[in-house]
């Protein structure tokens, strides 16, 4: 059975465009053939916006660099260090009332998994995938090609921050905000509470007033040392910051 098109229930227009960006680690150069549908693409095509780049030890060494210093990670899995090639998935594409565009994204990184790629970094959410996860998971939901979290961190002031990551995959800021200790939790769910109403096509922009979880927010781009501290996260793009009002 073809794989349907995720919905977006909440969907508005606006709120930015869908920018997957994946990278796919492989021992050298892969013989190829992109069958999308076979993968679990609900199209037989990247859209417009989309593609795949290669990159070669060789050709492109600033390149290598930047992704040995990933696989140099201690949460990377060994072999990557190995390789000589790596395959970007990605671009940027309008954000519409379903994802067919990130599911046929995904659909070209299990290709790409499948023809002898070892490992997926997703750029967005910050995580590795192996390739024997990518092609064991159901290409008819395929989450991985989704992920997003929400994490927490200590400032060295006792600050609790939490802020989302992954959420720029379906056109949609990240978020972060602010609390004093013992907020964390809190903090948590109301984030993942507002970013699965983003993942699922809700529209929250700089200068938007809400009501969540009995709070009172309005949501600012965030600008560290301004309308809260810097943290030590390399968001994609300029995430939100929700402040009580």
């Amino acid at each position: 059975m073809p794989t349907a098109p995720w919905p977006r229930p909440l969907f508005v227009p606006g709120g930015g465009a869908l920018t997957p960006s994946f990278v796919v680690y492989a021992p050298g150069p892969l013989r190829l053939d992109f069958d999308l549908l076979a993968e679990g693409s609900p199209i037989a095509e990247l859209p417009r916006g989309l593609g795949v780049q290669l990159y070669t030890r060789d050709a492109k060494p600033e390149f290598a660099a930047w992704a040995d210093s990933l696989a140099a990670e201690p949460e990377a899995p060994p072999e990557l260090l190995a390789s000589t090639a790596w395959y970007e998935v990605g671009g940027v594409v309008p954000s519409a009332r379903d994802l067919a565009a990130l599911q046929a994204a995904w659909a070209a990184v299990r290709v790409l998994c499948r023809a002898g790629g070892t490992a997926v970094w997703d750029s967005l959410a910050l995580s590795w995938v192996r390739a024997q996860d990518a092609l064991d998971a159901d290409p008819n939901h395929p989450a991985l090609a989704a992920a997003w979290g929400v994490h927490h961190g200590l400032l060295e002031d006792g600050t609790v921050f939490v802020h989302s990551l992954g959420l720029a995959k379906f056109g949609r800021s990240d978020l972060i905000a602010f609390g004093s200790e013992g907020k964390g939790e809190l903090l948590g769910r109301l984030i993942h509470g507002l970013g699965l109403d983003l993942v699922e096509g809700a529209v929250l922009e700089s200068g938007d007033e809400l009501e969540k979880g009995g709070l009172r927010l309005r949501a600012v781009a965030y600008a560290p040392g301004f309308n809260g501290p810097p943290v030590p996260v390399p968001f994609f793009a300029q995430p939100l910051v929700l402040e009580p009002i």
